[in-house]
Order: C-alpha cells, then sequence, then structure tokens
C-alpha cells in the first residue's frame, strides 16, 4: 500500500496513490493501518480534496499540535487515525464511482447535504456509523433512490 510506505503518486500526492491502491489487497490494507500512514498524508489529503487541513484533523481527530509534531518528525499515524484516513480514500473511490467524475465526487462529499442534516458527507466520516450512512445515500443514488 503506496501511502504505508510513503510512496507518493504521479502527482506526489499520497492520499491519491492511497485511492489507487485501495483495493489492491485488503491484506495489505489492513497491515497498512495497523502500522500507520505517515503523518504527511494529512496535508495530501487536505490538497487533494481541497479543503483546509483542520477540516481533515478533525476528521481524522488528529489535533493540530499533534499533527503538526508528527510531521515535523516524519512519523506516523495512530491505527485510528490511520483507518479514519482509509474510510475517507474508501468513500471517495465509492463516490468517484456512483457519480463517474473525480470532481463531481469531491465536490459531493465536501457540499452541506440534507440527508446529512445539512452537514458536508466528508464530514460524517469521523466515525464508522456516519461512514455507513454516507454509503446508504451513495446507494441510494446509484440505484436512482432519492438522497
Amino acid at each position: 500500500m503506496s501511502v504505508a510506505n510513503s510512496t507518493p503518486d504521479d502527482t506526489g500526492n499520497r492520499f491519491a496513490a492511497l485511492l489507487r491502491d485501495l483495493n489492491s489487497d485488503p491484506a495489505l490494507a489492513i497491515t497498512a493501518i495497523r502500522q500507520g500512514f505517515p503523518a504527511i498524508v494529512i496535508k495530501d489529503t487536505s490538497a487533494y480534496f481541497d479543503v483546509s487541513a483542520a477540516r481533515i484533523r478533525a476528521i481524522i481527530r488528529v489535533p493540530e499540535t499533534t499533527a503538526h509534531t508528527l510531521m515535523k518528525r516524519g512519523a506516523l499515524l495512530d491505527a485510528a487515525a490511520s483507518e479514519r484516513i482509509w474510510r475517507l480514500a474508501d468513500l471517495a473511490a465509492m463516490a468517484q464511482t456512483v457519480f463517474d467524475d473525480d470532481e463531481a465526487a469531491k465536490a459531493w462529499l465536501r457540499t452541506p447535504n440534507r440527508s446529512f442534516r445539512d452537514a458536508a458527507p466528508m464530514d460524517y466520516l469521523d466515525t464508522e456509523p456516519g461512514a455507513t450512512s454516507v454509503r446508504q445515500v451513495l446507494n441510494a443514488i446509484a440505484t436512482g433512490g432519492v438522497a
């Protein structure tokens, strides 16, 4: 898994590499999450979605000072934060499939939606129940249901 090995994709973005390699091997994903993703992936995720790093830190529940220290040291995120990054990538991949367009998927994830009580879908991804809700809405959109 590219993120765990700190290998960015062709654009230099580790989150994009994670998205590319997301389903290559579930065992590798589990190992990578347990090991922890490089903290720099916070900045790469922020750049990928064109949102603030503070928003990504809120989703993965890493305080600003902790994130700064980890990035400065070139350290790894813990398994919980790494899993939240993976969850964000997983739902981004699902949204790309549903919308058949990367930019539309990103816009949908960033934009407040009545289905989520006027919160953006990505802001629900800090918990698994929130991610389940996002998956349900994406499935409804994909099958022509109301969302």
